[in-house]
């Protein structure tokens, strides 16, 4: 598209005029986790393999290429045991191209959005699976298709997948993107902007924008003291397909998400906290007219080390829903969730990590309010 041929002719000319370096420096590195897990036996879209007792897997491998002083491609490759392997992250990244020390960087790469950062990771993840507004699906889909009857009736099929975890999902997983951003500090400010083919709804893990816009996110950071850093960012881009219809004729370009977030991270002798909140409006075409709905998300988790080696963790995290308008009705558009995810971590050896976590999710209404998951995971660094 576009958006990502410019950006790739942007990387190569910059590459093009910077002078001759030394060989390029390799380093690898990488972890792997292995997983015991199982969940309650519900039809809850939380439940874990229906609730059958399972193992699995989880290997990262870490590519840095250092051209030269300012110039480095990174790589991070992911398989699974259910997912193929997968370029997570694959970028160029060019530093203090000013002498105001500004960074550019191209490619594929996790957006500027929260402070997840290497806690999406099995090794530096306290506990398992991430906080419910990086996994969790609502009922709003990214797309309208046409009913049984030939009609698209959006309110209808929004209401319908309440509790079903089959749409978008809030910050959608790590959210990786192709795209450009530039970023630098300042003093205690650390400042960002980036541009992708994608919202943080709707992260794609190819190179194709599926409507006219392109996501921007925009992100501010400051440190005032050691051990504390508090964060913002606004994010705003079109998010439905354009391949598909909705109602009357609209371009499904011209519907937006626009979402903000406020985060934290606060550390002190044995002790770590984080924290994020993210309100996101989406606009969306319904039979009966434009509405904007809303989604408040949220966690904070923390981490204290017992004795040296032994650590407890526990994170809490939430969706709260805004109502449709739907039939003369108002009502929420989907089921709040409230989620606990508690557990400790051991160091059998520097590289080698075990963790016990136990999750209990509760979704506050339908036929499956209640969910829980066990695990034992075992991860090995190298």
């Amino acid at each position: 598209m576009m958006g990502m041929t410019s950006t790739g002719a942007a990387a190569l000319l910059c590459l093009a005029f910077l002078p001759p370096a030394a060989p390029a420096q390799v380093v690898l590195s990488g972890q792997t986790a292995a997983d015991f897990y199982k969940s309650a036996v519900t039809q809850s879209p939380r439940a874990v393999d229906s609730g059958r007792p399972s193992f699995g897997w989880d290997t990262r491998l870490f590519v840095d290429g250092a051209v030269s002083d300012h110039v480095t491609a990174l790589a991070n490759i992911r398989a699974t045991n259910v997912d193929a392997v997968t370029f997570d992250y694959i970028a160029i990244r060019i530093t203090d191209v000013t002498p105001l020390g500004l960074n550019f960087q191209a490619g594929k790469f996790d957006l500027p959005f929260g402070n997840l950062g290497e806690r999406r990771f099995p090794r530096k993840n306290f506990l398992f699976g991430l906080a419910s507004i990086y996994e969790y699906r609502t009922a709003l889909p990214d797309h309208f298709s046409p009913g049984a009857d030939n009609l698209v009736i959006p309110e209808r099929e929004i209401i319908a997948g309440a509790g079903q975890g089959r749409g978008m999902r809030l910050l959608d997983l790590g959210m990786y993107h192709p795209g450009a951003m530039v970023f630098g500090s300042a003093g205690m400010i650390d400042y960002a902007f980036a541009v992708t083919t994608g919202t943080v709804s709707t992260s794609s893990y190819t190179s194709d924008n599926y409507n006219s816009d392109l996501g921007k996110v925009a992100r501010l950071a400051v440190t005032p003291l050691t051990g504390l850093t508090i964060g913002g960012a606004y994010a705003w881009g079109a998010y439905m397909q354009e391949a598909y219809p909705v109602p009357g004729g609209e371009n499904p370009g011209s519907y937006t998400q626009r979402a903000a977030e406020a985060d934290i991270e606060f550390s002190r002798g044995h002790a770590v906290l984080y924290g994020e909140a993210v309100s996101s409006t989406y606009a969306v075409p319904l039979t009966t007219g434009d509405q904007d709905l809303h989604v408040l998300g949220y966690y904070v988790e923390g981490k204290y080390t017992l004795i040296p080696r032994l650590y407890a963790a526990l994170r809490y995290s939430g969706l709260s829903f805004g109502n449709i308008r739907a039939g003369g009705v108002e009502q929420p558009w989907d089921y709040n969730l409230q989620e606990w995810e508690g557990g400790f971590g051991y160091f059998i050896d520097r590289d080698v990590l075990l963790k016990a976590v136990r999750r209990e999710t509760r979704i506050r209404g339908g036929s499956q309010p209640k969910d829980n998951l066990s695990v034992i995971q075992l991860v090995v660094s190298y």
